[in-house]
């Protein structure tokens, strides 16, 4: 059997991390000026989001997460407020406080299944390359290169290194510098191989987590990765969900033009808006059998209507 994986592009619009926009694709991107060669390269945070909101004071938008009562009886829930959907420091919030922590699948083990494969992506406004080296162990790093944070890699494939497209500096599949150019006589070099990531495999997932320091050789366990991923039901996912015998087959790219919480309100409204809004689908569904559950602790799922 195959799978398919579905990535869901999250466009951090307005946010102080992205110079250039388009209105299909949104990455991170340096503005840079050519300098002298002797300058010595700066130190990228392990995780950017972090460092950004360490450096800043509290925003408006965590007065926003202060006015919701996650306690509130589902009967007397409230639709959120429209400033959750278009507060531009309310998805910055958002991309620290939820995607930048803890373990986020990125990809599937069979992309770097042999030695020397690799692939990418971006998360908010990180850039990541996955790579496997040619001991098959797998790393994660942020996909910049530490000279001018030029993109090193794109898209998917094998590659023995990886050579910066700006300066021709040439990295290991391990992250170490192998290469400068024209820096006779310049020292210290040697610390300047890519920031890695936390990197972990789960069944057929590929997981980053992108908080906290990590050295280049830390590794993390599968079993931990995974219940830190999925909380409680780890049991029931490994258990019953994960089809040993699926294989990777492709992966598709969809950029939505909303915020991400209205593609997840549409998914997770138990079909709610299927009668009107797919009429085919719902003529094959016997929708009076279906019905919506609250399991505490989980948090009440709530009807949003953004007309």
């Amino acid at each position: 059997m195959s799978m398919a994986t579905t990535m869901l592009v999250i466009k951090p619009l307005f946010s102080p991390l992205i110079h250039h926009q388009s209105s299909r694709t949104a990455r991170l991107h340096h503005h840079t000026i050519p300098t002298p060669l002797r300058r010595v390269p700066t130190h990228l945070p392990t995780s950017l989001a972090s460092a950004a909101a360490a450096a800043a004071p509290p925003s408006a938008a965590e007065s926003l997460v202060d006015d919701f009562d996650p306690e509130l009886p589902i009967e007397e829930a409230l639709t959120p407020p429209s400033s959750w959907y278009t507060d531009p420091s309310f998805l910055d919030l958002e991309l620290d406080r939820i995607f930048y922590r803890g373990w986020q699948a990125v990809g599937c083990t069979d992309q770097v299944k042999s030695p020397q494969a690799f692939f990418t992506g971006r998360l908010g406004s990180v850039e990541f390359v996955v790579c496997r080296d040619d001991n098959g162990k797998i790393h994660a790093f942020h996909n910049v290169c530490r000279h001018h944070a030029s993109l090193l890699a794109s898209g998917s494939g094998k590659k023995s290194c990886f050579v910066c497209p700006y300066h021709g500096w040439t990295y290991a599949l391990n992250g170490a510098l192998l290469r400068a150019t024209r820096i006779k006589g310049i020292r210290n070099f040697d610390e300047f191989g890519l920031i890695p990531l936390k990197v972990a495999t789960w069944g057929p997932f590929v997981l980053l987590n992108f908080e906290k320091d990590v050295s280049p050789n830390q590794e993390v366990e599968s079993d931990i990765a995974a219940k830190e991923w999925t909380g409680s039901c780890v049991d029931i996912l490994g258990n019953s969900c994960i089809d040993p015998s699926l294989t990777y087959l492709c992966r598709r790219e969809y950029t939505l033009e909303c915020n991400w919480k209205v593609f997840c309100d549409n998914y997770l409204d138990g079909g709610y808006h299927v009668p009107y809004a797919h009429k085919g689908l719902a003529s094959g569904l016997k929708l009076d059998s279906y019905s919506t559950t609250v399991d505490q602790p989980t948090m009440p799922m709530i009807l949003t209507d953004l007309e």
